[in-house]
């Protein structure tokens, strides 16, 4: 029986934890949430990196034209997707990927010289994505609970391999209010 590897998620927005500690008044719940996963509690070894979005904030989106606006091409896709979640033909789709830009080395310039093969034929390296947008099958706001549970249900249909995913780096409710009043007063 094989041990399942384990990830690290790290929110690193203040708005996240001054919404999750209910810092200022008439803060709406999370229906977004942007973090990274990693190989080390620390951060160290980065993984991947996410924004999650539930239900209302894909209402939210549409709603607004945002995201896919309406003029583009793959909007009626998009909203296809979107029906698909809502009505439960699926659980979660992926609305966006994003790549690391490629920028030309001297030596993969010159290499297809030497090698005698022409630039119109000279590919770049294929990468591998390293942000990915998710719309969720999911009501609830994306308290880290919740996030933590995607996670681990997404890790072997996007990366092949199951993991558990523990939530690092966590402020206590102080330094969110703290970071929250010292905002707060540099905006007056």
């Amino acid at each position: 029986m094989g041990c399942k590897s384990k990830k690290y998620l790290h929110i690193h927005d203040w708005n996240y934890w001054w919404g999750y500690y209910r810092c200022g008044q008439d803060w709406e719940p999370f229906h977004a949430a942007e973090f990274s996963l990693s190989e080390g509690e620390a951060g160290e070894a980065p993984f991947f990196h996410f924004d999650f979005h539930n239900l209302p904030a894909l209402h939210q989106t549409i709603r607004d034209g945002e995201f896919v606006e309406p003029d583009n091409p793959d909007h009626p896709h998009f909203l296809e997707q979107a029906r698909r979640l809502r009505s439960g033909e699926q659980d979660w789709f992926v609305g966006a990927l994003y790549y690391p830009l490629f920028s030309l080395e001297m030596h993969f310039c010159n290499a297809s010289v030497r090698s005698g093969v022409p630039l119109t034929q000279l590919l770049s390296p294929s990468v591998p994505p390293y942000y990915g947008v998710i719309f969720l099958r999911e009501e609830r706001p994306l308290t880290p609970e919740v996030l933590t549970h995607w996670v681990e249900t997404l890790s072997q249909p996007l990366f092949g391999q199951p993991f558990s995913c523990t939530l690092a780096q966590v402020p206590s409710w102080q330094e969110a209010m703290e970071q929250f009043e010292n905002e707060m007063r540099l905006m007056r």
